[in-house]
């Protein structure tokens, strides 16, 4: 595989949200996990773990737990001047889940950060400097984790859809599945055999989104 072709299969990949019924094989799902691994963590650390959950009663718990928070959420909403904004957006949070074949919650915990300490030992301040603490480094590379696991995906022909919606559910979500701090869930992703695949979405140009700054050649900035 070269650059050209890597890139094909980054444009390809879509948020697929309706699947088929066909289940998962276990070694694909295995697959799936060991990509996420791959991520880069600082000083390897490795701040991550996975819920990987095909049980079917424990998946519909899991659909549920989204699915009444979502309710509880319209009910309130109803009552303002925004219900109709609100729509049937909630069914989002939840309805991927219901016809995935596995879903796969992704969890990460914050280690302490040590060049603040090291700071604070020499008797600084380490709120006077940017360490790993401020850019939430242990969440950053756990997303990283899911993006690679979302890549796997698409290279095993299976569809999946990065969920942050299920996160109203949390409380619920980690008691199911027994998560406890420091861990902290990172939405879910719906896995599964894509049902339909979605037309792909529009992507802002380069231009709108880099700034160039290059040898030989005045800076180029981002559009606005």
């Amino acid at each position: 595989m070269n650059g050209d072709s890597f890139l094909d299969l980054l444009s390809q990949r879509r948020s697929v949200r309706a699947f088929t019924a066909q289940p998962v094989p276990h070694a694909v799902l295995e697959r799936l996990v060991q990509a996420a691994i791959t991520a880069p963590s600082p000083t390897n650390r490795q701040p991550w773990r996975f819920a990987v959950v095909t049980k079917a009663e424990l998946r519909q718990r899991i659909t549920e737990a989204v699915r009444d928070r979502a309710e509880e959420m319209k009910a309130i909403i109803r009552k303002g001047h925004h219900a109709e904004d609100f729509g049937q957006y909630g069914d989002f949070f939840h309805e991927p889940l219901s016809t995935a074949a596995a879903i796969i919650v992704p969890q990460y915990r914050v280690y302490p950060d040590l060049i603040a300490n090291l700071v604070a030992s020499g008797g600084g301040d380490p709120t006077k400097f940017h360490t790993a603490a401020s850019m939430q480094a242990e969440l950053c590379s756990t997303s990283a984790a899911c993006m690679a696991l979302l890549l796997q995906s698409q290279a095993e022909g299976l569809g999946a859809c990065w969920m942050s919606g299920p996160m109203i559910g949390r409380d619920e979500i980690q008691r199911l599945l027994d998560i406890r701090d420091p861990w902290k869930m990172v939405g879910a992703i719906a896995v599964g055999y894509p049902d339909q695949l979605p037309t792909k979405q529009p992507r802002k140009p380069l231009a709108q989104v880099v700034s160039w700054f290059e040898d030989d050649a005045e800076p180029r900035e981002a559009q606005k």
